[in-house]
C-alpha cells in the first residue's frame, strides 16, 4: 500500500505545476500529515528531488524539469508517443485518455490535442461503436466471440471465433480470428459483422494468425481497366485512384489505367459513376456495364 501511495504522490507532484500542502495530501490519501512527511523523506532518500517550501505559497513540490530529465525521451520522442496515444483514442480506448493526460503531465506538454483521429464512418452511430468495444474486450480477455456474419456473396452464417487482432487496411476494419465453424483462421470485415457477443468461454492463444495478404490472381481473376472520366467526377477519381494511375487529357477529362479484382463489387463501383464514366477497355466490362444499365433503365421505365 505504501509503494502505491508513493507512486500516486509522485504523480500528483508532477501533474501539479505548483506545490501541494501536506494537509491536502493527507486528506486525499486519508492518512496523517506525519505520514505524508515520512513519504516525502522516503522519496527524497530514493533520489527524487522533492522538497518543502515555506511561506504563503509553500508546500511540497518537485524540482522543475525533474521528470522530463529522468524520462530519457527527447521532445520529438515525447511528441511521437503522445501522437500514438491520440491514434489509440480513435479506437474508443477509454483508458488511453487517462494515460494520455498522465503522460502529458509527466512531459509537461500542453499541446497533445493538436491531432484527432477518427476511424469511424460519417454517420456511424452508437451501435457500431459499441460493437467495436465488445470485440476489443473479447480480444483483450481472450474470450470466444459469437456473431452473425454476411459474406461478400450475401450468405448469412452464425459464427463463433477466437478473436486475436484488429487490422485497419485500405480504409476498413478487419478482425483476424480462429473460426470455430470452419476450424481455420479467417479474416472478417467488421462492416459485415452483426450483433457481436462476448461469451464466458475463454481460449488459449494459438500460433498465428497469418498476415493479411492482398488478393492474388489465383484467388480472384483481375481486370486491367482503361477508364475515362468526365471533369465533374474529378474529385472522386482523385479520392479512389493514385496520381500515377491518372492521366489528364486536354479537354479536362481524366484517363485512368488500373487493375481490380473481377467481382460484383467492381460492377457496382463502376456503375456508381453514372454517365461520368466511359469504359474504354476491356470490351467484356463495357458490355457488362451496358447490360446492367439497360436493366436499370427498364426497371425505372415501368
Amino acid at each position: 500500500m505504501k509503494n502505491s501511495r508513493l507512486f500516486q504522490l509522485l504523480y500528483l507532484l508532477v501533474e501539479r505545476k505548483g506545490s501541494l500542502t501536506a494537509k491536502e495530501l493527507a486528506q486525499r490519501f486519508e492518512v496523517s500529515e506525519r505520514t505524508i512527511y515520512r513519504d516525502v523523506d522516503a522519496l527524497s532518500a530514493a533520489g527524487i528531488p522533492v522538497y518543502t517550501r515555506q511561506g504563503r505559497d509553500g508546500g511540497i513540490c518537485l524540482m522543475e524539469q525533474f521528470v522530463l530529465d529522468r524520462a530519457l525521451l527527447s521532445p520529438a520522442e515525447q511528441d511521437e508517443l503522445l501522437f500514438a496515444l491520440q491514434a489509440v483514442l480513435a479506437t474508443q480506448a477509454a483508458d488511453a485518455k487517462d494515460t494520455l493526460a498522465r503522460l502529458s503531465a509527466l512531459f509537461r506538454r500542453d499541446s497533445a490535442g493538436w491531432l484527432e483521429v477518427d476511424f469511424h464512418d460519417w454517420g456511424s452511430g452508437e451501435t457500431e461503436k459499441t460493437a467495436f468495444l465488445q470485440i476489443k474486450q473479447a480480444i483483450l480477455n481472450q474470450r470466444v466471440l459469437a456473431f452473425t456474419y454476411y459474406s461478400s456473396a450475401g450468405e448469412r452464417t452464425q459464427r463463433r471465433a477466437e478473436p486475436v487482432r484488429f487490422v485497419f487496411k485500405s480504409g476498413c476494419w478487419y478482425l483476424q480470428a480462429f473460426c470455430l465453424l470452419r476450424e481455420a483462421w479467417r479474416t472478417f470485415r467488421l462492416a459485415r459483422m452483426e450483433d457481436p457477443r462476448m461469451e464466458e468461454t475463454r481460449f488459449q492463444p494459438r500460433p498465428g494468425p497469418p498476415e493479411i495478404d492482398p488478393v492474388s490472381a489465383e484467388d480472384c481473376p483481375m481486370a486491367a481497366l482503361v477508364l475515362r472520366f468526365a471533369p465533374q467526377a474529378a474529385w472522386r477519381v482523385r479520392d479512389y485512384f493514385s496520381p500515377r494511375q491518372i492521366f489528364e487529357e486536354q479537354n479536362g477529362r481524366l484517363l485512368v489505367r488500373c487493375v481490380f479484382p473481377e467481382n460484383d463489387w467492381l460492377l457496382s463501383f463502376l456503375l456508381s459513376f453514372g454517365d461520368s464514366l466511359e469504359i474504354l477497355a476491356p470490351d467484356a466490362w463495357r458490355q457488362a456495364v451496358a447490360r446492367e444499365a439497360e436493366k436499370l433503365a427498364a426497371r425505372y421505365k415501368t
